[in-house]
C-alpha cells in the first residue's frame, strides 16, 4: 500500500476519535462504558472479542438517524450497502465481498441475522430499523459459528428486549418530500412472570425523482412494520423468548436515468458522452441519427433537468412486499457451567415487483418484472460450557428453503413487429445440515487459543422453465436452442444437472494475547465458504453448462489489536487482513444479460477505529479503512471489434479508501441540554460494475450529516432537527451498461438532501 494511503488513515485517527457507531452518551461514566456484543454467541465486552467488530447502539442509531439497513454503510468502515433506489433487493458489501446477482433465489455472502435468525433472501435484508438494542457488524469469515454464507462477515440486528417495569417510547418525525415516520414501543410485565414488548413503525415519503414524461414522481416509499415479544425467565437461570415480526412495503419502481454512452473506439470499453463518437456509434450500431443532448440512441429524448429528473414512459406497478416470521429461543441451564440453547425460526416472503421502465427513457422499449414467494424453516441447537481452562461450544443446524420465483423482460412490449416477452419461472428447494464446534483454551495466564470447525452439507434442486412470446424472440435470439432461454434448465433438458449436492467446511484457529488488562492482540486464520448454486432469472443467454456455479472459499489471514486507555476514555482498535479467495462468485451484467460464474481473487486491507471522550460533554471520533481487491483475469468483450480479452478487475462497491469523522457536543442549559453532532464519510472512487468501464465508475465523494436536539438532561422528552446529505451530493449507487441495448448507461442515484424535525418522549 502506498504512503499516501496510510497518511490519510493516520491523519484521521490523529483526531483521537471513534467510529461513529461507537459514540457513547456523555452522561455515562467511563467505568460504565462496556459495550456488550454476542459476536461469539455469548455475551462479551467488545474490547475482549478477538474479532474485527463494529457496533451501533440504540442511542447511536437514533442520533445519527440510521433508520434503514442501507444507512449502516455510513457508520461502518469497509461496509457499503446499496439498494438501487428501492428495497426490491439490498446488497451488503463487506471488505469487497458481496453478491450482486439480483435474482431472488440467490443468497448473500454477508449473512444477515435478526435476533438469531438467518435472513436468506436478498429481497428481505433491506429492512426498517426500529426499536433495536444494537447492530453488530462482524468483519471477515464467520462461518464456524454462523454458517456457510458468512464468507464476508455477519450483520446482526438485535431487538430491544422486554422490561420488568412498564416502559416505552413514542417518536414522530416529519421532513421534506412529505416524509412522515411514527414509531413507538410499549414494554412491561403481562402476568405470570411473563414480560412483553410491542414495537411498531410507519414510515412513508414522496418520491425524490421528478418524471417529466408522466408528470409524476418516483422514489417514494411506504412501510409498516411491527414486532411482538414474549419472554419468561425461570428459576435456575433458564429462559424462553418468542419474537414475531411483520413488515409490508409499497414502493415505486426503480427510477432509472439514461445517460448517453458508447464503446470507446480505441479500447471498446464503455464510456459516457454525447459527442461525435456517440453519434457515430448510434448510426453504425443501431442505424439511428441523434441530435444534440440525446439521452440514448433510440428514444429521441433530450437531456433535461438535473440528476433527479427522469424520463420514464411508465410509472409501473412498483414493489409490493410482505414478510413475516417468528423466532423461538430457549436457554436451558443444565448446570452452573453448561447451557443448552435452541433457536427455532420460520419466515415467509411474498414479493411482487412489476412494470419497471428499464430503459430509462420515454420509449416503451424495455420492461422488467420480478416476483418471489418463499418460506424457510431453521433449527439450531447449541451446547455451551466453561471451565477453568476456557470455553467450549457444540452445535447443529438445519435450514430448509422452498421458493417459487418469476422474472421477465419485455422488449418493445407494444410493438407487434419487434415484441419479445421473455417470461421465466423456477422453483428452488434448499436443504442444509451443519455440525459445528468451537473452543477457547487458556494456554497461559494471558494467552488463549481459539479453534473451531464446521461441516455443512447442502442440497439444492431447481426446476427452471423459460418462455418467449412474440415476433422479436427470433430477432433478439431469445429462442436460440443453444442457450438456456431457449431450453430451460430442468430434468428434461439434455445435459442439465438440476440437483446439486455438496459438502464443505469452515474453520478457524487463532491466538489472542492480553499484555495488560487494557490491551488485546490477536492473529489467526479463518476459512469461510458460500454454497454454490444456479443461474436463473430475467433472461438466460448462457449455456446449460454455465448454469451451475461452485462453492466459493475464502481464507482470511488476519491480525489485530484493541486498546482501552485513560480509564477507557480512549479506545483504539485496528486490524490487517489478507484474503485468499477461491471460486469467488462473480456477477456480470451487460444490459439484460446476466451471469454468475466462478473465478479467483485476492483482497487485502486494514481498518483503524478509535473513540475518545475528551470531556464529559464532548466525544469525537474517526475511522479509516484501506482496501485493495483484484480478481484473476476475466473476459472483457469489445463490441466494436467482436474480440474478447482477459483482464484482472477490482471488485465492485469496494472503494480503496474510506474515512469517517464524528463529533458530539453537549451544551448544559440549566436543567436542560442542547446536543449538537455531525459526521462525514469520504469514499474514494468506486467501481459499480465488475468490468471497469469508465461509464460505471462513481468518482470520490463525501457525505455530511448533522443533528441538533434539545430536552431535559434526564427528562422524558426531546425535540430535534436533522439533515442528511447536507451538501446535496448527487452520486450513483448503481450504473448498468446498456450501451449495446439502447446506447445508454442506466444510472440510479441515491436520495438528495433530506431534512426534518422530530419529537420523542419516553416513559
Amino acid at each position: 500500500m502506498s504512503a499516501p494511503h496510510w497518511s490519510i488513515l493516520l491523519a484521521g485517527t490523529s483526531l483521537l476519535a471513534a467510529a461513529p457507531a461507537l459514540a457513547q452518551d456523555p452522561a455515562t461514566s467511563a467505568d460504565d462504558e462496556v459495550i456488550v456484543v454476542t459476536a461469539q454467541k455469548r455475551a462479551q465486552d467488545l474490547q475482549d472479542v478477538p474479532i474485527s467488530v463494529a457496533v451501533a447502539s440504540a442511542a447511536q442509531l437514533r442520533e445519527q438517524n440510521i433508520i434503514s439497513s442501507v444507512a449502516l454503510g455510513r457508520i461502518v468502515p469497509n461496509l457499503t450497502v446499496s439498494d438501487y433506489g428501492n428495497p426490491v433487493f439490498t446488497i451488503f458489501t463487506l471488505r469487497g465481498v458481496s453478491q450482486f446477482d439480483f435474482s431472488d433465489h440467490q443468497e448473500s455472502p454477508v449473512a444477515v441475522f435478526t435476533d438469531g435468525s438467518y435472513v436468506p433472501y436478498l429481497s428481505a435484508v433491506g429492512a426498517n430499523l426500529f426499536d433495536l438494542e444494537r447492530v453488530e457488524v462482524l468483519r471477515g469469515p464467520q462461518g464456524t459459528l454462523f454458517g456457510r454464507n458468512a464468507t464476508g462477515g455477519v450483520v446482526q440486528l438485535i431487538s430491544a428486549r422486554p422490561t420488568e417495569q412498564l416502559s416505552g417510547y413514542g417518536q414522530l418525525s416529519y421532513g421534506n418530500y412529505k416524509a412522515l415516520r411514527a414509531e413507538g414501543a410499549i414494554s412491561g410485565p403481562i402476568g405470570g412472570g411473563v414480560l412483553g414488548r410491542l414495537s411498531v413503525v410507519r414510515d412513508r415519503h414522496d418520491g425524490y425523482f421528478r418524471n417529466i414524461t408522466t408528470g409524476t414522481r418516483k422514489g417514494d416509499g411506504d412501510n409498516v412494520s411491527a414486532r411482538g415479544q414474549l419472554y419468561k425467565e425461570f428459576a435456575g437461570g433458564s429462559d424462553i423468548g418468542l419474537i414475531a415480526r411483520y413488515s409490508r412495503d409499497t414502493v415505486s419502481t426503480i427510477p432509472n436515468r439514461a445517460q448517453p454512452g458508447y464503446p470507446d473506439p480505441v479500447t471498446g470499453l464503455y464510456v459516457n458522452g454525447s459527442g461525435p463518437d456517440f453519434a457515430a456509434f448510434c448510426s453504425a450500431f443501431f442505424g439511428t441519427g441523434v441530435g444534440a443532448g440525446a439521452t440514448d440512441c433510440l428514444s429521441g429524448d433530450v437531456a433535461a433537468g438535473g440528476r433527479y429528473t427522469i424520463q420514464n414512459d411508465r410509472d409501473g406497478g412498483g414493489l409490493k412486499r410482505t414478510s413475516y416470521g417468528a423466532t423461538l429461543t430457549a436457554n436451558l441451564k443444565l448446570s452452573d457451567d453448561i447451557t443448552l440453547t435452541s433457536v427455532t425460526s420460520y419466515s415467509h416472503l411474498d414479493k411482487a415487483y412489476r412494470d419497471e421502465d428499464s430503459d430509462g427513457t420515454s420509449l416503451d422499449y424495455l420492461r422488467f418484472e420480478q416476483g418471489a414467494k418463499a418460506r424457510d424453516v431453521q433449527q439450531e441447537l447449541r451446547l455451551t460450557g466453561k471451565g477453568d481452562w476456557g470455553q467450549w461450544l457444540l452445535g447443529a443446524y438445519y435450514l430448509n428453503i422452498h421458493g417459487r420465483y418469476d422474472s421477465g423482460f419485455s422488449f418493445y412490449p407494444t410493438d407487434p413487429d419487434f415484441q419479445a416477452l421473455a417470461s421465466n419461472r423456477w422453483t428452488l428447494r434448499t436443504r442444509s445440515i451443519a455440525f459445528f464446534g468451537q473452543g477457547e483454551v487458556r494456554l497461559a495466564e494471558r494467552l488463549k487459543l481459539v479453534g473451531g470447525l464446521r461441516y455443512t452439507w447442502d442440497r439444492k434442486t431447481i426446476d427452471y422453465r423459460t418462455a418467449c412470446l412474440g415476433a422479436g424472440c427470433g430477432i433478439f435470439g431469445l429462442d436460440n436452442p443453444d442457450i438456456v432461454q431457449g431450453t430451460g434448465y430442468n430434468a428434461s433438458v439434455p445435459g442439465a444437472r438440476p440437483v446439486r449436492s455438496t459438502g464443505n467446511w469452515d474453520g478457524k484457529i487463532q491466538l489472542s494475547y492480553e499484555p495488560s488488562a487494557d490491551a488485546l492482540l490477536y492473529a489467526g486464520v479463518s476459512r469461510g465458504t458460500k454454497a454454490g448454486g444456479f443461474n436463473a432469472g430475467t433472461t438466460a443467454f448462457y449455456t446449460v453448462a454455465q448454469t451451475r456455479f461452485d462453492d466459493e472459499v475464502l481464507t482470511d489471514y488476519e491480525a489485530g489489536f484493541k486498546l482501552s486507555l485513560v480509564d477507557r476514555r480512549l479506545t483504539i482498535n485496528g486490524s490487517l487482513f489478507y484474503y485468499d479467495y477461491k471460486g469467488v462468485q462473480l456477477f456480470s451484467q451487460l444490459g439484460t444479460s446476466t451471469l454468475t460464474f466462478n473465478s479467483d481473487a485476492r483482497i487485502y486491507g486494514a481498518e483503524l477505529e478509535a473513540r475518545a471522550r475528551v470531556t464529559s460533554t464532548l466525544d469525537i471520533g474517526a475511522a479509516g479503512a484501506l482496501l485493495d481487491t483484484r480478481t484473476d483475469p476475466v473476459e472483457v468483450l469489445n463490441p466494436l471489434a467482436g474480440t474478447v480479452t482477459l483482464s484482472r478487475q477490482a471488485l465492485p462497491n469496494a472503494p480503496k479508501r474510506t474515512l469517517t469523522l464524528y463529533g458530539r457536543k453537549v451544551w448544559p442549559i440549566g436543567e436542560y441540554r442542547l446536543t449538537t453532532q455531525g459526521d462525514v464519510k469520504w469514499l474514494s472512487a468506486t467501481r459499480l460494475n465488475l468490468i471497469d468501464y469508465p461509464a460505471t465508475r462513481q468518482p470520490a465523494y463525501a457525505l455530511a450529516n448533522a443533528r441538533i436536539s434539545f430536552g431535559p438532561a434526564d427528562g422524558p422528552w426531546e425535540i430535534s432537527a436533522f439533515v442528511q446529505n447536507m451538501f446535496d451530493k448527487a452520486y450513483s449507487v448503481a450504473a448498468v451498461p446498456y450501451q449495446t441495448t439502447n446506447g445508454a448507461t442506466m444510472n440510479i442515484y441515491a436520495p438528495p438532501r433530506l431534512y426534518g424535525v422530530s419529537g420523542r418522549f419516553v416513559f
